[in-house]
């Protein structure tokens, strides 16, 4: 069956008004058009949809039954048409944001809160991905715009079809031992005991742990590297303990707060929270609307506890 979309609305109308010269004058067209048109819909169905009623046509059983389905449909597309071309609070999108815990942590409360407010249609849907991945979940369309780290002594490679916005940049701490709170004011005690003492570090296979030897070489620090601990909030409580230094960043305390004392790392290497997302994903008003969010929550001073 290969009807039009116009034979079908015009259908309605005729249907409605009871004759073609009606519907002709409702719809700004000739009769001739009308006839020609209701012609070739009948044409393209193998019930009669028409009965003569003096004048006036009547609907058989087939054209009520396809009265009602046309009705649905042009229906359908009144609404389709009306949240493309309405106000923006009429249309609803779901937006998947990739997070992973300190970034998370700090910015998608306020995300969230500036959304409300600038586009409240938008929903977002927080994703845990792992921080090393998500440039590639970005790439493969897992989740639409992700929170990401960038290393400037380690930085990720390009993706084909991916940008990223630096939303914030954090210097490295050096997180001790309670017994080096009278170094922490002595910039050559400090450097000395850091190369004498033990380290706590994440593996070097991972994206972290090659950034922090990274940035110990810059500041000129040889790590003795004797634990290896992935988690932060672990590493920091080991420090806190005693049991030797690891580095941190300010939105990382923040998950776990510390009395242990801290120290910025000589060299001034930073790490980068970055929005990632494809291009091709920019297009879409919601993402914009996040995006624009995030990097909003990232010019607020953070919330590191």
């Amino acid at each position: 069956m290969k009807w039009t979309f116009e034979q079908l609305k015009t259908f309605k109308v005729v249907a409605e008004l009871g004759t073609m010269t009606a519907a002709a004058e409702a719809l700004g067209f000739t009769a001739g058009a009308v006839s020609q048109q209701m012609a070739s819909l009948q044409g393209s169905v193998p019930r009669p949809l028409f009965a003569r009623d003096g004048r006036r046509v009547a609907l058989t059983d087939a054209g009520k039954t396809l009265l009602h389905h046309a009705a649905v449909l042009i229906e359908d597309e009144r609404q389709a048409a009306a949240a493309l071309s309405g106000p923006q609070a009429g249309q609803r999108a779901v937006v998947s944001v990739g997070v992973f815990g300190s970034a998370a942590v700090s910015a998608m409360q306020p995300a969230i809160g500036r959304l409300r407010e600038t586009s409240p249609n938008v929903a977002v849907q927080a994703v845990e991905v792992d921080v090393e991945t998500m440039p590639q979940a970005i790439q493969e369309s897992r989740i639409d715009i992700a929170l990401g780290l960038n290393y400037e002594d380690a930085p990720q490679p390009p993706l084909r079809g991916v940008v990223s916005q630096v939303l914030h940049r954090e210097p490295f701490l050096m997180v001790l031992p309670p017994a080096a709170h009278e170094l922490v004011r002595d910039d050559r005690l400090l450097m000395e005991y850091a190369n004498d003492c033990d380290w706590i570090l994440p593996p070097v296979d991972t994206y972290f742990g090659r950034a922090c030897r990274f940035a110990c070489a810059r500041s000129g620090i040889e790590p003795n590297v004797q634990h290896l601990v992935t988690d932060t909030a672990v590493s920091i409580a080991l420090a806190e303990s005693g049991i030797g230094v690891t580095l941190a960043t300010p939105l990382m305390m923040g998950l776990r707060p510390t009395a242990a004392p801290t120290a910025v790392l000589p060299g001034k290497s930073t790490r980068s929270i970055v929005a990632i997302v494809r291009s091709s994903a920019l297009e879409r008003d919601s993402v914009r609307a996040v995006r624009d969010a995030l990097v909003h929550a990232f010019s607020q001073p953070p919330k590191l506890g």
